[in-house]
């Protein structure tokens, strides 16, 4: 079983990066038989093989109900103690598939004693004067929800007094997904009360933690901690990430800012068919393998929001929770965000059956479950049909008499005889605690209809995530999606745009070329600034 979940290749990094353990770490894992048995069978099989690589991974195994259990008051199975003679960190359920990686990293930091926290967060957490419990909520296809785990295990160590963290697998433990409404992932509380829904930057989580409520925007903790390079990459998607290596490979200072998950909208797509050099390849691989890229060139920090830019004496000032970054150009690649339906009952919903990400929180609805997708392009029937996958029961909700997807995916769709209702709109999501049903409208008979549902997934299109650029002014085409030249200039000298953000094509290769043909430009305005032979203001092609 060890190999299975294992394989050769990961053992063999593992063995690499527990050489770097400093001291002995001891890890308890707490079943029940008939309770979870098939989790309490990976979760055992995992942490069984872990010392086989390293003689400072320490491993006990328990019942529930025994001594131990008693005085750690564990009460569900399976459960994982992280070092809990000198630490607060407990799995409350399996940690596998993506919530792997931070257990890896839990021990890692729970051995060395060296967190994932920046020095401003380290500063932020001396005001830390209250004890602080802070559960989130995951789910093992959730590719954001590890490193909300790994902020709140680096807080537990860092404040290994006043912080205790629990990383709860909601499919495993559905009565505290629905005690505590965590529908998607992650969902993160402070006791009982809501942190957020979603992952959050450093510096908001860390802020929010000392302050004991939800902070979204932090300020920097002063001037003296500002950093130059000559290029300042906003977003870390395909753009942003390609931007930053033909900036550097031009011998450009390159860093990119990423608020969220590094990847966009690709780190949650299930399968990408059409990246050349991949007949199929899942999204957070491919993703995996440009940031891996981009690190051999470029620095990339992630879970870093932009607050501010500002530009003064040619040079741009980008204010984040971190500090500031000044940088002689700007690429944008912010990219976009999920379209919502506007109907009633929708936000107060989400979060608790309604969705945006499929690959985020579609476990939950694995075991034979109603769930709908609304639309009809390539981002709806590729929910839908990894939906399907999990063992869901899906029904496709679409406008329009005919889909706008690729053949393919339509194809496998009809194999599948994944339900549609053609010409259809959701008016309404109803619903107590949780999604209970939606109302539909055909929009040709003008009939209407209800739909016993427990999941409503939401991939209508995308919204420019154009805050930023909107501060900064930039010329903004009639949908809000910034205007760019051929050659990705904005409106603005030494500020440039790539990737969804500047509308059109939304195609993981055209948003890789627009970031190399952004950085290329930058180096060439660089060298030689066109305006001044072509003064501004220009009139960019939309």
């Amino acid at each position: 079983m060890k190999d299975e979940l294992i394989s050769k290749e990961v053992r063999t990094s593992l063995k690499k990066a527990f050489m770097h353990l400093i001291e002995p770490v001891a890890v308890e894992v707490y079943t029940q038989a008939g309770v979870n048995d098939s989790f309490n069978e990976t979760a055992v099989s995992f942490t069984k093989a872990l010392p086989e690589l390293t003689d400072k991974i320490k491993v006990q195994f328990h019942r529930l109900g025994d001594k131990d259990a008693q005085q750690r008051s564990v009460e569900r199975s399976p459960t994982i103690l992280i070092a809990p003679d000198k630490f607060n960190i407990r799995y409350t359920g399996s940690p596998s598939g993506e919530e792997a990686a931070s257990f890896i990293l839990a021990i890692m930091m729970a051995s060395t004693g060296k967190t994932h926290l920046s020095g401003d967060s380290r500063k932020r957490l001396e005001r830390l004067k209250e004890k602080r419990h802070i559960r989130v909520f995951v789910s093992p296809t959730c590719p954001y929800c590890p490193q909300q785990v790994i902020f709140a295990v680096s807080a537990a160590v860092e404040k290994k007094d006043l912080v205790s963290v629990e990383a709860i697998e909601i499919f495993e433990n559905p009565d505290l997904a629905e005690k505590y409404r965590a529908m998607s992932v992650p969902t993160t509380y402070m006791g009982e009360d809501l942190l957020s829904a979603g992952l959050q930057p450093e510096d908001s989580f860390i802020e929010s933690l000392v302050e004991g409520r939800p902070v979204e925007y932090v300020m920097p903790l002063g001037r003296e901690d500002m950093r130059d390079y000559d290029i300042v990459v906003i977003g870390g998607g395909p753009a942003g990430l390609t931007a930053a290596i033909y900036g550097e490979r031009s011998g450009l200072k390159c860093i990119v800012l990423e608020k969220a998950n590094v990847g966009g909208q690709i780190s949650v797509t299930p399968v990408v068919e059409n990246y050349p050099g991949f007949a199929q390849i899942a999204g957070k691989t491919l993703v995996d393998l440009m940031a891996k890229q981009t690190l051999e060139y470029s620095a990339l920090l992630q879970g870093v929001g932009v607050n501010d830019v500002k530009g003064k004496d040619g040079i741009f000032e980008v204010s984040t929770g971190r500090g500031i970054y000044r940088a002689k150009a700007l690429i944008i690649a912010t990219g976009a965000y999920s379209r919502k339906l506007n109907v009633p009952g929708e936000e107060r919903l989400a979060g608790r059956g309604v969705s945006y990400c499929a690959t985020c929180d579609g476990y939950l609805f694995k075991d034979g479950k109603q769930v709908i997708v609304a639309g009809g392009g390539n981002s709806a029937l590729t929910d839908a049909l990894y939906l399907d996958s999990l063992g869901a029961h899906v029904t496709i909700i679409h406008r329009r008499e005919v889909f706008r997807a690729e053949d393919r995916l339509q194809q496998s769709v009809f194999q599948r005889n994944i339900p549609v209702e053609w010409e259809s709109i959701v008016e309404g999501i109803t619903g107590e605690k949780r999604v209970e049903e939606v109302s539909l409208k055909n929009m040709k008979t003008g009939t209407g209809k209800t739909l016993a549902v427990q999941g409503v997934f939401v991939a209508i299109g995308y919204e420019p995530n154009n805050r930023i650029a909107k501060k900064m002014g930039l010329t903004l085409d009639k949908e809000g999606y910034i205007s760019v030249d051929a050659h990705m200039r904005t409106s603005l000298p030494y500020v440039f745009a790539a990737g969804d953000i500047t509308g059109g094509v939304k195609q993981i290769v055209t948003a890789v070329s627009q970031g190399a043909t952004a950085a290329l430009t930058v180096f060439e305005d660089i060298s030689n600034p066109y305006w001044k032979k072509n003064p501004y203001p220009i009139s960019p092609a939309g």
